[in-house]
């Protein structure tokens, strides 16, 4: 296990102390339903309230052909919010005679989303207590057409008898506003993840930790995020089952923008999910 908290550390912080940091919390609820023939249907629902606030619900279809394997799929809408799409721009027009300035403002926006996943899981268990799972997901998210106000504001400097600036007057007519479309754009990721847990039959606690890596297929496999987790599972009873962790996100491509960012994200996460 040495080993493993050395690899997980590698990872914890992989942009470097210069990165710029956010926080927020995640919850989330699923509920699954057993099915004969090692079949499985349930639905989630997510709540990530932190700077790019979003709401997730969803449903999902699992299959185990062996022991060892799962398969998965699930369809997911997500409603995104991102405020650092609120761009400002102001402008000082010295070449005018009346030195009117100029300040333009387009407002944050939600963004609803349609995600399709399809995994395979792969898991062995060592030692009687070291389960390792190694799953690859394939993830189509369709970003759907939305809209965004843009506001115009035209100002001119006031002065006092002295010829001291005093401050501005909102010009008549001021502000305009109109509306902008954000165009729609699908997105392909290929996302691997390498879990540990401890899983000892008669023990329902079930500490982990886990790396992620977010690859855009449509992009020559480019590497857009890293996630990291470290954190515990407990089974209440055979029924019900709660997770706490601590998540950390390298952002490295901005999804929408892309462009280049140097980011953390870091969150706590909280789980619940009902099994019947």
């Amino acid at each position: 296990m040495k080993h493993f908290r050395l690899i997980f550390l590698a990872l914890l912080f992989p942009l470097g102390a210069q990165a710029e940091d956010h926080f927020g919390t995640w919850a989330e609820i699923g509920i699954e339903k057993v099915l004969p023939h090692n079949w499985s249907v349930g639905i989630e629902s997510e709540l990530r309230a932190e700077e790019r606030t979003r709401m997730s619900v969803g449903a999902n279809l699992g299959y185990k052909p062996i022991k060892y394997l799962k398969l998965g799929a699930s369809y997911n809408f997500l409603y995104r919010y991102r405020p650092e799409n609120q761009r400002q721009h102001y402008k000082d027009d010295i070449v005018s005679d009346d030195n009117w300035n100029g300040y333009n403002l387009r407002d944050a926006y939600w963004s609803p989303r349609h995600r399709i996943s399809a995994e395979a899981t792969g898991t062995v268990k060592l030692w009687k207590w070291l389960r390792i799972s190694l799953r690859e997901r394939y993830q189509f998210t369709h970003r759907m057409q939305s809209t965004a106000e843009d506001w115009k504001y035209r100002y001119s400097k006031v002065y006092d008898g002295n010829g001291d600036l005093q401050g501005y007057e909102l010009k008549d007519g001021y502000p305009e506003s109109e509306i902008d479309t954000i165009s729609k754009e699908d997105n392909h990721i290929l996302r691997s993840r390498l879990k540990l847990a401890y899983d000892k039959k008669g023990c329902n606690f079930g500490p982990f930790v886990s790396v992620e890596f977010h690859n855009n297929l449509g992009d020559g496999m480019n590497l857009e995020k890293i996630r990291s987790a470290i954190g515990c599972e407990y089974k209440i009873n055979k029924r019900h089952e709660i997770s706490l962790s601590y998540i950390l996100t390298a952002n490295i491509y901005d999804e929408d923008d892309h462009s280049r960012l140097h980011e953390r994200q870091h969150a706590v996460s909280m789980g619940y999910n009902f099994k019947f």
